[in-house]
Parts: C-alpha cells; sequence; structure tokens
C-alpha cells in the first residue's frame, strides 16, 4: 500500500534556535498538558516527560478507555568533557518523577521549562488548538507572529490535528564544578536548550501514534567532541497496577522496540486483551563533517543548515555528470527509492541547486516561459522564507527579501535546510538496552553513559514479567557551541504484533515526509439544541472552503455525524479491519457533495476502504429522534475529504485514503468535559409545564405547478418570530417551463425583508440559509418526466393499453413539456387537430385535449389510420407546442412536439373495451417549480 504524504507550505523555522533565548529554566514555570488529538491521550509536562505514574492519562489507549500502558518518559542529553580541575566527566541532563539527582535544596537538577512559550496565566503548556494556551507573543519569533500559532511548519501553519510546543534548559542543574560559559558562572547544565513538539493526527493511519520531535541548542560556549541523545521509557502496560508483569522486545527487523502484558490482562478491573506498545526511534543527529555517508543514501556530509542555495547547475547532462562524479548513485536510488535518474526532481526540472542536497526541491513552474514567476503559475516549493503562497491562509504579499518565485531554494521552504530531515548525515539509533527498572538509575551519570555508548545488540532482545524499562540512544557525535541537531520518537499502540507492525510502517512514511501527512478539512462549528426525546444538530459550511497546498485545489468531499453516549466516541468504533481491529467509527448520518465522487475510496486501509457516500447532497442540519430524555449524547460533525488517487508506471492504483477532521472532547481532572467547536453534549429532556414549542401555525400553501415540495425545520426555538409569515417564491425565465435550475429567493411577509435573494436551485433537497431559526430544505423535480403513479384513466372502464410517451419521428421537435394533460372523450366532434406536416390535414375528431396546468385547451396532430374522428389502436395523438416558447401557438414554420398518446389491444383480454363517451384519461408528469410558484407559511414563537 502506498500512503502519499502532503507538501504542505512552510514558514522558516526560526525554532532552529541559532539565537539562544536569553532567559532560563525553572521549575516555577513548570505547566502540565494533555495530548489527546486522536486516540492516545497522555498527560506530559514543558520540563519533557511524558507520561507520570500513577496519574491518568498516562499513555491511554485509546483514549477514553481508562486502559494505561505508560509509566513514564524522559528525554536526555549528555556529553563528555573535563570539569575545571580537568577531571573527564559526563553530565547528564534529564527531567523524570524519580531516582535523579536533587539538589540540597530539593531543585531536581535538570530540565525545567523557560518563561514565554505558554500563556502565564493559565496552567497548560501551548497547545495549537487553544489559542488561550498561547502567550501574547512568541520569545524565538517575529513580532508580526503574535496571535498565530508558533508551528513547526510555520506562522499560523497547523499541519497536525494537534501540536504542542515548549522549550526548557538544564540551568538548574548545578551538580558538577562546570560552567558552560566559562565567562558566565550563573549559567549552568552543559548549555542544552531543547525545543520540544508533540504531533498528532486523526487521520486512520495515525489515529494510534504521537510524535514527539527534539531540537537541541548548544547555547553555551563549549563545544564537545562527545555528545549524545537518549530516551527512557518505564513501561506500564496493562495499568498502574499491573506493571510487574510486563515483557519487552527489541525487534531489529522493524527497528523498534515493544512491550506487552504476560497474562494480556489489565487493571482495574481484569480488563482484556490488553493490546501492545511500541517505541519507533526516527530521527537521529548528524554529523557533517567526518567524510562519511553515516545514513548510506549516497551522499556525504549533507547538512541542513546551508547558508545559501549552493551552486547552480542548469541540464539533464550536467546534472547526472555531477552526481555520478560526487555521489554514490546506486545508494541514492535505492535510498530514495527512485528507479531511475530521471526520476530525480531536480533531472526533471532542469536545474539543481547543489545545497539542497537530496535533489527534491522544485521551483515555479515557468508556464509562459519567460524566465520568471508570474502571478497565477505554481510556485512549488518557491514560496519563500515566509512559506506561503497566494493560495495559502495567511498571504499578504510576496517576501520583503524577494524570495518567493526566485527560482532558488531559501530557507523556510518545504524541502530545502532545515526542512528537510534528509539534508542530514544522520548516524542512526547507536545504543538500546532492555531491562527491568531500577537496574540503571537516572542520577548515575557514569553508569548511564556505558550503557548508552555499548553497540547496538546484534539481534532481538527479550525480556519478560517484569517492571520493564528501556534505554534509546545516539551518539557519539560532535555538538560544537552553538550547533542544533535533533532527535525524534513515536509511540505507537496496537492490538498485537502484526498490528504494530502496520502503525510503524505509516510511522516511517510520515517521519520520510519531513513530518507531513494528509491535512483534513477545517473543522465545521456545530450548534446542539437539546428538546423532547429529539436533539437538533446544525453547523456552518466554513469546512468547505479547506485548501489543499499538495493538490492546489479545494478536496472537501463530506460530513458525517458521530454519537455516543461517552465522549470518546468509543461506542462509535464498530467497523473492522479484514483482522477484526476497530478502525472506523459508524456515523448515524452522512452527508456530500454531489459530483459523481461517491461509493467506496479505492485506497483500501488494512483491507477496510472509506465510505465517500452516495452524492446525496450536503446539508448542514440533522435532527436525531433516536433519543430518551434525560440520557446524556455526544455529537461530532466531522468534515472529511476526498483523499488522492493516481496510477503508477504499471497502471496500478495508488494514493491516500480520505481524512475527516477530529473528533474531540476533553475531560479535566475533576471529570468536567468540554467540547471543540465541531462536537457537542446534549441531554434531550421534556418541556415544562405550560411551555407550547415552536413550530408552524397552519398548513403550508403551495400556488404553482411544480411537483416538488418544501421542508421545514425549526432549528433554533427561541429564534423563532411569532406571526411571522415566509414566502418561497421561485423564478424561471426559460421559455418551455422546463429550467432544471430555477432559482429562489426568500421573503418574510410580516416586515417585508428580502431573506435570500436568486439563489440557484440545483441540487435535490437543498437548503436555504438558516434564518430567524429556521431552515428550509427544497426539493426540485428538476426532470421533467411522467408521473407513471398518477397517469392513467380518472374516469372509464376502457381496458386498452394505454402508451405516452415522445414519438421518435420528431426527434429534432421533441421537449417533455412540464404539464398534465386531459383527454376527454365524446360521442361528437368537438375538436379538430391542426395541420402542421406537408400534406397533412386538418381532422374533426370527438376527443379534446385539455392542458390542465394552464387551464386551456391543448393544441396536437392526430394520425387517424383508420379514418373515424376518433382514437383507436393504430392511430397516433400527439400535443403540440408553439416552436418559440409555450405561450405562442404552433404554426407549420415553428412548432414542438411533446406527449404522445397511443392505444394497444390487450390480447389477454377477451373483449376488448375501447374508451366510451365522457372517459377521461390523465398525463400526468413531474415538474420543475417555474415563474412566479411559491410556497407561504406562518410560524408560531415558543411560549413559557
Amino acid at each position: 500500500m502506498f500512503i502519499l504524504l502532503f507538501t504542505l507550505v512552510t514558514s522558516f523555522l526560526h525554532s532552529q534556535h541559532v539565537k539562544p533565548d536569553p532567559n532560563v529554566g525553572h521549575r516555577k514555570y513548570t505547566k502540565q498538558g494533555i495530548m489527546d488529538g486522536n486516540m492516545v491521550r497522555t498527560m506530559f509536562f514543558n520540563h519533557g516527560e511524558v507520561a507520570h505514574w500513577p496519574d491518568q492519562p498516562s499513555g491511554e489507549w485509546p483514549k477514553g478507555s481508562g486502559h494505561s500502558y505508560v509509566d513514564g518518559v524522559a528525554m536526555i542529553v549528555q556529553v563528555e568533557t573535563r570539569d575545571r580541575s580537568g577531571k573527564i566527566i559526563h553530565p547528564m541532563e534529564t527531567m523524570y518523577r524519580e531516582f535523579i539527582d536533587i539538589g540540597p535544596d530539593g531543585t531536581p537538577w535538570g530540565w525545567a521549562p523557560l518563561p514565554g512559550y505558554a500563556n502565564p496565566t493559565q496552567p497548560k503548556p501551548a497547545i495549537s488548538n487553544d489559542p488561550s494556551t498561547w502567550p501574547a507573543f512568541w520569545p524565538d519569533r517575529p513580532p508580526d507572529w503574535a496571535g498565530f500559532w508558533n508551528g513547526y511548519f510555520g506562522k499560523g501553519v497547523k499541519n497536525a490535528d494537534l501540536e504542542t510546543y515548549f522549550v526548557f534548559d538544564d540551568d538548574p542543574d548545578e551538580e558538577w564544578n562546570f560552567y558552560p560559559d566559562p565567562d558566565d558562572t550563573t549559567r549552568r547544565g552543559i548549555g542544552m536548550e531543547v525545543a520540544m513538539r508533540g504531533f498528532q493526527w486523526s487521520h486512520v493511519l495515525a489515529q494510534d501514534v504521537i510524535f514527539w520531535h527534539y531540537e537541541i541548542l548548544n547555547e553555551g560556549k563549549t563545544s564537545y567532541q562527545k555528545c549524545l541523545f537518549a530516551q527512557y521509557i518505564d513501561w506500564g502496560v496493562g495499568g498502574t497496577d499491573d506493571s510487574g508483569d510486563d515483557s519487552g522486545l527489541y525487534d531489529t527487523e522493524l527497528d523498534i522496540a515493544w512491550a506487552f502484558d504476560s497474562d494480556g490482562l489489565g487493571t482495574p478491573g481484569r480488563w482484556g486483551p490488553v493490546g501492545v506498545a511500541g517505541y519507533a526511534f526516527l530521527e537521529s543527529p548528524g554529523i557533517q563533517n567526518d567524510g562519511k555517508d553515516n545514513d548510506d543514501d549516497g551522499i556525504i556530509d549533507e547538512r541542513r543548515n546551508d547558508p545559501d542555495a549552493g551552486m547552480l547547475i542548469k541540464g539533464r547532462e550536467n546534472i547526472i555528470a555531477y552526481i555520478q562524479a560526487n555521489y554514490d548513485l546506486g545508494k541514492f536510488l535505492r535510498f530514495y527509492n527512485y528507479s531511475s535518474v530521471d526520476d530525480i526532481p531536480a533531472v526533471r526540472q532542469g536545474y539543481w541547486w547543489t545545497a539542497d542536497e537530496n535533489m527534491n526541491w522544485r521551483g515555479f513552474t515557468d508556464l509562459n516561459e519567460n524566465g520568471r514567476w508570474d502571478n497565477g503559475e505554481p510556485l512549488n516549493d518557491d514560496v519563500g522564507s515566509d512559506g506561503i503562497g497566494p493560495l495559502d491562509e495567511g498571504y499578504t504579499g510576496p517576501d520583503a527579501d524577494g524570495s518567493e518565485g526566485n527560482g532558488r531554494p531559501d530557507q523556510g521552504e518545504p524541502n530545502f535546510g532545515i526542512l528537510d530531515k534528509d539534508e542530514s548525515d544522520q548516524i542512526g539509533l547507536t545504543g538500546f538496552s532492555i531491562f527491568p527498572v531500577h537496574t540503571y538509575e537516572l542520577w548515575d551519570d557514569e553508569q548511564n553513559w556505558s550503557v548508552f555508548t555499548a553497540p547496538l545488540p546484534a539481534r532481538d532482545q527479550l525480556l519478560q514479567s517484569v517492571n520493564l524499562g528501556m534505554f534509546f540512544s545516539s551518539g557519539i557525535f560532535p555538538m560544537p557551541a552553538g550547533h542544533v541537531e535533533r532527535f525524534s520518537m513515536a509511540l505507537l499502540f496496537g492490538q498485537d504484533r502484526n498490528d504494530l507492525i502496520k502503525r510503524k510502517k505509516t510511522v516511517q512514511q510520515i517521519y520520510n515526509a519531513n513530518y507531513r501527512f494528509a491535512k483534513p478539512p477545517e473543522k465545521p462549528r456545530l450548534v446542539a439544541i437539546p428538546g423532547d426525546k429529539k436533539v437538533t444538530l446544525y453547523w456552518d459550511s466554513r469546512a468547505e472552503l479547506s485548501w489543499d497546498p499538495f493538490l492546489q485545489e479545494y478536496d472537501f468531499e463530506g460530513y458525517k455525524i458521530y454519537k455516543s453516549t461517552d465522549p470518546s466516541f468509543l461506542e462509535a468504533f464498530v467497523i473492522t479491519d479484514a483482522h477484526g481491529n476497530k478502525l472506523f467509527k459508524k456515523p448515524i448520518a452522512q452527508f456530500d457533495l454531489v459530483n459523481g465522487i461517491k461509493g467506496y475510496h479505492p485506497i483500501d486501509i488494512y483491507g477496510l476502504k472509506y465510505y465517500l457516500g452516495d452524492d446525496s447532497g450536503l446539508r448542514h442540519s440533522f435532527v436525531d429522534y433516536d433519543v430518551q430524555n434525560g440520557q446524556t449524547y455526544y455529537y461530532a460533525v466531522v468534515s472529511y475529504d476526498r483523499g488522492y488517487v493516481t496510477r503508477d508506471a504499471l497502471g496500478n492504483i495508488d494514493g491516500i485514503a480520505p481524512s475527516e477532521c477530529t473528533a474531540i472532547i476533553k475531560a479535566d481532572v475533576t471529570g468536567t468535559v468540554k467540547p471543540d467547536i465541531n462536537t457537542a453534549i446534549v441531554t434531550p429532556n421534556p418541556p415544562s409545564a405550560g411551555y407550547i414549542e415552536a413550530g408552524l401555525d397552519g398548513n403550508i400553501a403551495h400556488i404553482g405547478p411544480g411537483t416538488g415540495k418544501i421542508q421545514i425545520n425549526l432549528l433554533q426555538p427561541d429564534s423563532v418570530k411569532d406571526g411571522h409569515i415566509y414566502r418561497v417564491i421561485f423564478a424561471d425565465t426559460s421559455k418551455f417551463y422546463n429550467s432544471p435550475v430555477p432559482k429562489y429567493s426568500i421573503y418574510d411577509m410580516s416586515d417585508g425583508r428580502k431573506i435570500v435573494d436568486s439563489v440557484e436551485l440545483s441540487i435535490y433537497g437543498q437548503e436555504s440559509p438558516v434564518f430567524d431559526g429556521l431552515i428550509i430544505y427544497l426539493y426540485n423535480d428538476s426532470s421533467v418526466s411522467l408521473d407513471n403513479n398518477r397517469t392513467g384513466w380518472v374516469k372509464g372502464n376502457s381496458n386498452y393499453i394505454v402508451r405516452v410517451d415522445l414519438d421518435p419521428t420528431f426527434v429534432a421537435r421533441n421537449i417533455r413539456y412540464p404539464a398534465d394533460f386531459e383527454v376527454r372523450f365524446s360521442d361528437k366532434v368537438v375538436d379538430t387537430s391542426l395541420a402542421l406536416i406537408f400534406g397533412q390535414q386538418r381532422i374533426p375528431v370527438k376527443f379534446t385535449v385539455w392542458n390542465l396546468t394552464e387551464n386551456k385547451k391543448a393544441d396536437f396532430i392526430f394520425f387517424d389510420v383508420d379514418k373515424d374522428s376518433i382514437l383507436s389502436p393504430g392511430d397516433r395523438l400527439i400535443i403540440v407546442l408553439g416552436g418559440d416558447s409555450a405561450t405562442q401557438p404552433p404554426s407549420s414554420r415553428s412548432w414542438k412536439a411533446t406527449w404522445r398518446v397511443q392505444f394497444f389491444e390487450d390480447t389477454l383480454k377477451p373483449v376488448q373495451i375501447p374508451p366510451s363517451p365522457g372517459d377521461v384519461f390523465l398525463i400526468a408528469t413531474k415538474k420543475p417549480f417555474r415563474n412566479g410558484e411559491y410556497f407561504e407559511f406562518k410560524v408560531r414563537g415558543q411560549k413559557n
């Protein structure tokens, strides 16, 4: 299966920390938050600790279940240096709930958060979906970032469904006789400053994963020749009181460590089966000056901090010649999965800037070949150092530095430098250890240095039925003063090892795409109104304007409504994959665009395909009657996109399944729940005594021939205007009243207000805007056709077979005219047919045709085979109209043919019964709304 990972436009990463924060960390700035952007929920602290035994949620999965898997995670940086006496030391920086170095005054010697990266008046770290947690301005960003999310991908960019960001350093560590800046004896620790981020995506492929990304700056003046990054994880698979029977395995095939519960039962309550949890090592530091190809990608000493774009090479042959001379081409092609040099983006583009070492940056597309970027031409990656192009939210114009559309890569643009993890010569995971907790303690720096620098195990490691701990490490590498390196891990969950393998593949692909993944449409804003044995939902249309910067299109497709009696919507998770794993939630309603994109998406997810809808048409309201008074219900309206489908060179279908926005209802430590903008908490109840419900006052009046209807829903009873009369009026300029797309307007007749003005009615069941607490659904029969249920004898006993259709003889003149007609039979001549065809005669006939819709006699031509002036088997009656419009009479120069009537004997009947005088045959049609037609209704407001 192929997963396409979207390339989102980004902004310059000032968080590269090349300019240290002048503040220092202190534990008084400590804040606790919760990551809950998908099916994983865990607490974390802004000093780098993730999970915190025995507090919950700590590695809870699935969210809302109360099932925990992690007791704690600590991030570690360690160096080798000499103290002021010349002694070799290995100071280690970390922060954890137990067994760390503590100062005489009780201060933990380790990481502490810096001020300024969260709103100081509230208790949580900054979270992307909660602006109340953001600071007034960001210390590491320009002033114009104030009020915008400090995103990994740039100013206000929220690629992940949930992201957190904070900064901490090691200034509190006073254990060693050492100063990272010899000229500043107030700065302690080893001079490391860490910018940490967490990412979560709600897409079904990534819904069981949290990514943790660390950007470490040596802000001191001491350069270290030996440095390593590490992480410690204390597993608690099965619950806070069930840590003693955990088992773990380091899987060299998957490059992942994972843990499972030995008896498969968790606490409290002996729930099961307990799933498995894994920790995947992703990004490591790089060495850019050792003359080695550390990551085995065919490139030596690549780096992400290039100050410029390098040398420009033009022409396919010149580019190929350069990489053949300077790269290991075979390794390069294999590492990046290219089948030949012609798959390399720079080769296809025809020019290449050499600082883009992995050759994947794409300049603007010069459609008119004038050598410069013009408005309207695709910028591709050449969006400029601010990372925003003309189609992106927040764009105010080209970059002041001229980098937008300049034909060269600049820092801050996608697929280059700090935003391209492959432009780092990564050393990878170099150390791993699995052990019972407390075998190694975090306060023993020298012991941990020996563990971290030990080589990777040559084969899988297995440890069973213990209180399980693990170390991961990456080193040794140089860490010069002012230098930045990165480190990242992913915490993931699955039902079993096979499920974890599938998750790991997704994790790897997200990482390979520089942490870019499918971005769902924006969340709609939901309003929920409780009623008596019902709940009314309605939402806005903001999600329908979601722009996909990769596909360069608006890819919104529809809405799904989820309902549950638990705030995590676990009840809705009933759709399983081929292995029985719960993968999709089942909606109680779904509405999608009428665009031919329907049914199941061709890209499967673990054997299961995403249902796109059935071209039902969009709606923005729903009334749920399947509720009980007094029961609390949780609702979510999620928007989803149409995914992406392409074919590879062999014709095989590739792409990415649709993604939908998150459905989050948060719960705090007191159990209080708070909905997101697209979720709601509702409890229906009976009305109080004496309450009169708002509603229609009388019937809906319909003036006009259209066979469609309207439906009126009351969304907000307290907004309904008592006694007001509304009129829905239709306009149609077609000459034969057959336009499939008439326009409608809505008026408040009580105060003369025009509410809706001339909106095309293009969808059956189209909804109006919400007004005065109401919404109207309009059902227009857009296609003129026979109404077979009504067409037939309305008077008489004739048993002839009657066929009503269009005569193929007059295919160029035929028109399905939207009117009802009666053929009325008599025993004497009562009408005369027209003669419109050369050689045809007018024929006196013993029947007439009446246009019921317009209340007038209809013209017709008649082919009387037996010349008896009676419509009998073998004859043809064809109703005709004027050729230019329905209001003009037909003439031999200009006429149209509409419904044809023919009789046939029923050979199964022993006696044939022809029509008798006074008999009437009805031709009924389904008709669009026509000009001047209207509905009118009156409403009654609620009364308490």
